[in-house]
């Protein structure tokens, strides 16, 4: 009995018409779901709202829950469900579908049967626009560093191709390959420790110049020296460079979707830094996850509270992997770690609640405007906390160990997910001390930090003043020790 579900996608202006053909496993009442929410947004969203009804080629089908029908099966030969999607959401998470792009995530818009999770698919795409000629490769001087000419393709996925559409293990590894089409994608590849990458682009061409793919093979060669290694054997820079001001990217296992604009601005140091984030995120959540996600149960809102965790150190990082791998300078990141201290203190400093209290309120308020001086950013006091333990592990220990020691052994010893709890164990054992205070204080208090982080910073010669805000270098030679990764671990 097979137990593939294929699916058929066809795009039309604004929508989607989508089928799903599989071969029920027994007879009798079966749970159709769509995902309430995504990977990487952790509040519920409910693509269903953007499905009028759903008809079925054999037994009745019905609306029994918010994003659930129920099917009548009859008997165990192949069923057809067909639907149509309203494809209008213009961001890293969303489906497009217009005259000149189909963009799809599919975990927004592709149903499955009841605990189809792990079924193996094939989905199949018709384009809303027709294919032109080749387009020769541009004569394009590349310097030495660059392995692979670019050139220009029709789509762009992480999946493996198959016929006009492409194959996946499982439903899971189909919902986590957002794919990308246009009549030209800009192209780029080559390869870091082995793995394959790629650079894949909608927009005007000068977004993707030289410097810019510089310095993603910067960035990404240092950060698998960070980790000692990368979890695949490839992965894609998916980016959208499109008509609106925009700046969204969202994490996937083998790929990120950014999404940036508008296209006659200079988009090179957004698109590093989103870039940057959303690659440690292949570590940090795609690989290394708290319990509550393993695995990822799309049905219901699953409720964890350490989501400054995933993205608090992702912030942090992302910015600093850009100056430890060169590619901005040491005035630079300050600049930037400056951008961050503000983005908290000027905005949320005075907030009500802990970094725990909002890493489960996002599945209440979602990413906007929540309570004024109700909630804080898990992503800016996230940053401050891992901020402060980098430079807590590295005067303890003269730069002999920090952060990255922490989520190396994150790697090694969370292979079954992590608690809040097991994660304070892990930081405390780096640390040989414990660290209660400081749990009761940063994370789970809501004290402003400002005067504690400024006295952390002067470790690293750095000057951080509240009123008015300013960051700034008082000891270059000391900043300098701050850009290097602990002495202990130089393969980087």
């Amino acid at each position: 009995m097979s137990r593939l579900l294929r699916y058929t996608i066809e795009g039309e202006d604004r929508f989607l018409s989508i089928s799903l053909e599989f071969t029920p496993q027994r007879v009798g009442p079966q749970e159709i779901h769509l995902p309430i929410w995504r990977p990487g947004r952790y509040q519920a969203q409910y693509f269903a709202k953007n499905i009028a009804g759903i008809t079925s080629s054999r037994g009745l089908i019905r609306k029994s829950g918010l994003s659930t029908w129920t099917l009548t099966i009859d008997s165990l030969d192949p069923v057809v469900l067909s639907y149509r999607y309203f494809a209008d959401q213009p961001d890293a998470g969303g489906c497009v579908s217009q005259s000149d792009l189909l963009y799809i995530n599919f975990i927004a818009c592709l149903i499955l049967p009841d605990r189809g999770e792990n079924r193996p698919c094939e989905v199949n795409i018709s384009l809303p626009f027709s294919i032109p000629p080749a387009i020769p490769t541009p004569a394009i001087s590349i310097p030495p560093a660059i392995s692979t000419l670019p050139g220009y393709r029709v789509n762009a996925c992480s999946l493996t191709t198959y016929g006009s559409g492409f194959r996946a293990k499982s439903y899971r590894e189909l919902v986590d390959s957002p794919f990308i089409a246009a009549p030209e994608i800009f192209s780029y590849s080559w390869k870091s420790h082995g793995v394959q990458f790629f650079i894949e682009g909608v927009g005007p061409q000068q977004h993707f110049s030289k410097r810019l793919l510089q310095a993603y093979e910067r960035f990404v060669d240092f950060q698998i020296g960070y980790m000692e290694g990368f979890p695949g054997k490839k992965y894609h820079f998916l980016h959208w460079i499109c008509p609106k001001p925009f700046y969204h990217g969202v994490e996937h296992t083998a790929s990120t979707m950014m999404v940036m604009g508008p296209e006659d601005r200079d988009s090179y140091d957004d698109l590093i830094g989103l870039a940057s984030h959303e690659l440690f995120h292949v570590w940090n959540v795609a690989t290394i996850r708290p319990k509550e996600l393993l695995p990822y149960d799309y049905t219901r809102a699953v409720i964890f509270d350490t989501g400054w965790v995933i993205e608090g150190i992702t912030t942090y990082l992302g910015d600093w992997f850009l100056w430890a791998s060169g590619v901005v300078t040491a005035d630079e990141y300050v600049g930037m770690l400056l951008g961050n201290l503000k983005l908290h203190f000027e905005r949320d400093g005075e907030s009500k609640q802990s970094l725990v209290e909002s890493s489960i309120d996002l599945w209440l308020d979602g990413y906007g405007q929540a309570l004024p001086g109700k909630r804080v950013s898990i992503y800016f006091k996230g940053a401050l906390v891992a901020l402060a333990l980098d430079l807590m592990i590295r005067q303890k220990f003269n730069h002999q160990r920090s952060l990255r020691d922490v989520l190396l052994a994150m790697k090694a010893e969370f292979k079954k997910g992590y608690t809040r709890t097991d994660f304070y164990a892990l930081v405390e054992n780096v640390y040989e001390a414990p660290l209660s205070d400081f749990w009761r204080i940063w994370v789970e208090g809501n004290e402003p930090l400002g005067k504690r982080i400024g006295e952390l910073m002067v470790f690293v010669g750095l000057s951080f003043k509240e009123s008015p805000m300013q960051l700034e270098i008082q000891n270059a030679a000391l900043l300098a020790s701050f850009a290097l990764a602990n002495s202990q671990k130089q393969n980087i």
